[in-house]
């Protein structure tokens, strides 16, 4: 078994990350009365708690999402931490343009939370995967995909801490595994190294750092020492994490649950690109939708066709360190 950092206790069971977001959430809201759900028809994550807590800190904006972001922006701009919850085709690609001029523009002190990703059986219309490229774009934004329970606990309570916009992606996908130690160390953009390698590296993030997880075992019995970056701040990147492991392996494969292009993968591509041209991978969704696809202990119909598992990433490792090998002879 791989070796990892002394804050990695990897354990194989069912880890959420909507746990973490509801815990922090929770626990964020009880010390600040400054924090109001704006709701959208979609509920917030400890929603039971919130009614019978904080009614009054509640504001019901329906399937409204354009107005739910404007009156985001009012309260913030009354000192108010307002938190919006929804899909993130419809509390933020609703309203894109309100979210831009209402919120960013002035750079507004609002919370979104997101959810998307190619997982579930509600199709091309919820299972979003360009949200992270349809929102890297937008300055003054800072977007945050936490992987399981612990992270996302963290993630949280670090964006509240951040007095500015924030972006946290929750991913529709099946249940992570326990990845992160409960003491570890948590800054808003800065990447957590899992494990230094020296044959290649994975940057991930999300659920799919668990199949990255699981691709580490598969290529240690292949005899690769491969490195994994935990890469929960999608803005801003961590230039510097992600520059230090192209520098000590030379391959880098990125692996997201999303679309590719505006991606984990662009984003690293775009900084090995300017400061260290790299051999690497991007392992995600390659230009479509996503689609309705049945999700059991048995069978993952659009992991498989969307080419997510760990066998996945395992085999793109190879490729990119084949990639390296090849290079390195051109130059010879």
């Amino acid at each position: 078994m791989p070796t990892y950092n002394k804050h990695v206790q990897i354990e194989n069971k069912p880890s959420m990350a909507a746990v973490g977001v509801e815990k922090a959430l929770i626990a964020a809201a009880t010390k600040d009365n400054r924090i109001i759900a704006v709701l959208e028809d979609m509920g917030m994550p400890g929603l039971l708690w919130w009614k019978k807590t904080f009614p009054e800190r509640m504001i019901e904006c329906g399937i409204a999402e354009q107005n739910g972001a404007v009156v985001a922006a009012g309260l913030a701009a009354e000192g108010f931490i307002p938190i919006l919850n929804n899909f993130l085709f419809a509390n933020v690609g609703r309203a894109y343009n309100q979210i831009r001029q209402s919120i960013l523009v002035d750079r507004f002190n609002v919370k979104l939370i997101g959810r998307e990703g190619a997982w579930g059986e509600t199709g091309i219309s919820h299972n979003t995967v360009e949200g992270i490229g349809a929102t890297r774009v937008l300055p003054n934004l800072v977007i945050l995909n936490p992987s399981d329970a612990v992270e996302a606990e963290k993630a949280v309570t670090a964006m509240f801490q951040y007095v500015g916009p924030v972006l946290l992606r929750q991913e529709s996908s099946p249940p992570s595994m326990r990845i992160f130690a409960d003491d570890m160390p948590f800054d808003i953009g800065k990447a957590f190294s899992i494990r230094d390698g020296k044959d290649a590296t994975i940057i991930s993030m999300g659920y799919m750092l668990t199949e990255s997880v699981k691709a580490l075992d598969i290529l240690e019995k292949d005899g690769l020492d491969v490195g994994l970056l935990d890469m929960c701040t999608l803005k801003p990147l961590d230039e510097e994490a992600i520059i230090r492991v192209a520098e000590k392996t030379g391959a880098i494969v990125t692996a997201e649950n999303g679309s590719i292009i505006g991606g984990l993968g662009d984003g690293v591509a775009a900084v090995l690109a300017e400061n260290l041209p790299t051999p690497m991978v991007r392992v995600g969704v390659d230009d479509e939708f996503s689609q309705s696809g049945k999700v059991t202990p048995q069978i993952d119909e659009l992991k498989v066709h969307f080419g997510l598992r760990a066998e996945d990433i395992a085999f793109s490792v190879k490729e990119c360190i084949a990639k390296r090998e090849k290079l390195a002879k051109k130059r010879k």
